[in-house]
């Protein structure tokens, strides 16, 4: 890694969808295409989602170059101006990145594992922005009793959507279970806002106030599910 200290990121990928996540101020929902011919190999994502401080960048689209090897994939963003051909690009060109993560999938892990790892994919960034901070911490506040059980979420096997409608009166945060079964905030939804995300079948999401109580827990069901608070 050049010049910086190694920083973790959540990066989800499911089908044609690739959901960025730092933090509730910095995360994006975009659609993937992967152009033909291109070399190296090209990956355009179209922002569809994102925080309120950046809504200006819905229907943009973030290229970058890619390529696996050994089990990793590395990813390196683009940086081209407007309207401006694309230069010559490869992996060893900072001049022309704005960023460079190279991903591995974590296997899961024993229940009665020591060490905590998301399985999730985990991006390490060497250069350029974002400059993404830790996962968030575990919230305070009262557990479910699923939370207490020790319950987590299992293999990425069958993706499945889920999405959360906040139709009551306070802020409710959306927060994923991972593989040992702590809590990742993923979004604070305002009343009346709703949230859509890609995930899977055997992954468990918790609903909190903003204490961090739990309201309530949810699975995916197989098909497109819509989860109304109340």
């Amino acid at each position: 890694m050049v010049g910086q200290e190694k920083d973790k990121i959540t990066i989800t990928i499911t089908g044609n969808s690739l959901h960025f996540h730092r933090d509730t101020n910095f995360w994006y929902e975009t659609t993937l295409t992967l152009p033909a011919g291109t070399d190296p190999k090209q990956l355009h994502a179209t922002i569809k989602d994102g925080p309120e401080n950046a809504k200006d960048s819905i229907g943009k689209v973030v290229t970058a170059i890619f390529k696996i090897e050994d089990g990793k994939l590395t990813l390196a963003g683009i940086r081209t101006p407007d309207g401006a051909p694309e230069p010559p690009i490869n992996f060893d060109s900072e001049e022309t990145m704005s960023g460079r993560f190279e991903l591995r999938k974590v296997q899961p892990q024993k229940k009665n594992a020591k060490s905590s790892t998301s399985k999730v994919t985990v991006g390490e960034t060497s250069q350029g922005q974002p400059n993404p901070g830790q996962a968030p911490a575990l919230e305070s506040g009262r557990k479910h009793p699923a939370e207490m059980a020790k319950i987590a979420s299992g293999p990425d096997l069958f993706a499945s959507p889920i999405a959360f409608q906040n139709n009551s009166a306070g802020i409710r945060k959306v927060h994923w279970l991972d593989t040992n079964g702590e809590r990742r905030l993923y979004r604070e939804l305002k009343p009346g806002e709703s949230y859509e995300l890609g995930t899977y079948l055997s992954h468990a999401w918790v609903v909190t106030d903003t204490d961090g109580n739990a309201l309530g827990l949810y699975y995916p069901d197989g098909q497109k599910r819509t989860v109304t608070l109340e």
